[in-house]
Parts: structure tokens; sequence; C-alpha cells
């Protein structure tokens, strides 16, 4: 299965998330309704307009019925609705897939930005599992086993992290210079900060349904944590 995240956020501030993602580095594919499709440098991001905030986690597949077999052959509990695959984890929380043909990243599109959306579970194993089983491979894993990340093959990141019940936020990855990026981003009027937090630095940006937007550098500092074959 080839699958590119394309993490979903929903937004009473679409127009403000939409400049966020581009000043990030995001280029604006198309738009449907009260959608905006954003191809990134590696994976995408749909913004969609509605009343009440809340993200989901979201994949595109070139083949759909490909990608329903190989769930059902993994044994994956799914679901088809309106168009799209639901695979629902063991948690709960359902992901879906939709179809989209493979594309490469548009001109314009930071090579260096990768969506993060992050499932929070109290089934850490029980979502890492679903992914691998999902064909994305591990990069990096806690030891004390809260957190693990992985690559999808037609790009993006998404990372399993424990909490008390399911959920998803949206967040970002700079394999690049946040500090240039920080200041990119002030140049386009918004207002970054920059964290120097225990694993690397983070930019983070007022969202404007609250709280922040976080764009992670690069994982540097493994303590405490280990990468995939290590």
């Amino acid at each position: 299965m080839t699958l590119t995240v394309r993490p979903v956020r929903r937004t009473p501030h679409a127009g403000v998330w939409v400049r966020a993602v581009e000043a990030l580095g995001g280029v604006v594919t198309g738009t449907d309704g009260d959608r905006v499709d954003l191809a990134l440098g590696r994976g995408r991001v749909a913004i969609v307009r509605a009343d009440a905030p809340g993200a989901e986690l979201g994949f595109e597949a070139p083949d759909l019925l490909a990608v329903a077999a190989e769930c059902e052959r993994n044994g994956l509990a799914t679901v088809s609705a309106g168009g799209r695959l639901e695979v629902i984890g063991p948690d709960g929380l359902r992901l879906h897939v939709d179809e989209h043909p493979s594309a490469e990243a548009p001109a314009g599109a930071d090579p260096a930005l990768s969506p993060l959306p992050l499932w929070y579970t109290p089934d850490v194993a029980g979502a890492a599992g679903v992914l691998d089983r999902l064909g994305l491979t591990v990069r990096i894993a806690s030891r004390r086993g809260d957190w693990v990340d992985f690559v999808a093959p037609g790009g993006g990141l998404v990372a399993a992290h424990g909490a008390d019940r399911p959920s998803v936020q949206l967040s970002f990855e700079y394999d690049g210079d946040v500090r240039a990026l920080a200041a990119r981003l002030t140049a386009r009027g918004l207002t970054p900060s920059v964290i120097d937090e225990n694993y690397g630095l983070t930019v983070r940006l007022p969202d404007p349904d609250g709280g922040q937007i976080f764009v992670n550098q690069v994982q540097s500092d493994l303590h405490g944590y280990r990468r995939a074959g290590s």
C-alpha cells in the first residue's frame, strides 16, 4: 500500500489556517466548497471550514480497492462509507483513506515540511500495530512505550502518543533550519516563537481555535528514545 499522510483540520477559522500552512511552505492544490487541499514537501493537509474545531487522521492512496484488500489480509477492521475507507483502531478512533492519484509535490512547496498528525491514544501499541499493518515504517520510538512515529511510503509522518482518550492533533515537522523558518513566518505577518525542547527546537504558532500549532525540528536528541534498527 502506498499511502500518503493527509490529515484533515476542521476549524471555524479556515482562512487563517490556510494562510498559516501556506506560510509554513504548503501550496494550495484545490478547493471544494468549504474544503481547501494543500500539498507539503512530503504529504498533504486538508483544511475544512466547520463550526467546531477538530482533526482527523487521514491518508490518500491511488487504489482504494487495493488498500481495502490489504487491510482485510492484515486483519484490520474497516468500514466503507461515502467513497472512502475507514479503518477502526483498537481504541475506537476511525482513520480514513481516500482515493487520490500519486503526485509529486508542486513547485513552491517547501521540501523540508511534513505533516505530523498525533494519534493520542491509551493504547499506543495497538495504534502502532494499525499503522504498521497499513504499510508505514517505524522511525523513532520512546523506550517508555508512550511514543512511536512512522513514515508513510507516499510521504508524511504519523505519531502514536500516549493519552487518556483517543483524539488527533495536527502538527508538523521541519527537516531544516527552524529559526530561518520562524523568520520567514514573521515576515509573513505571523507571530512564531522558537522553543528549545529536550529533543530539539520547536516553532509554535498561535492556533486561532486556541492553543498552539507545533512545528517540530527533526528529533536530534535520542535520550530515552531509539531509532528503528538500533
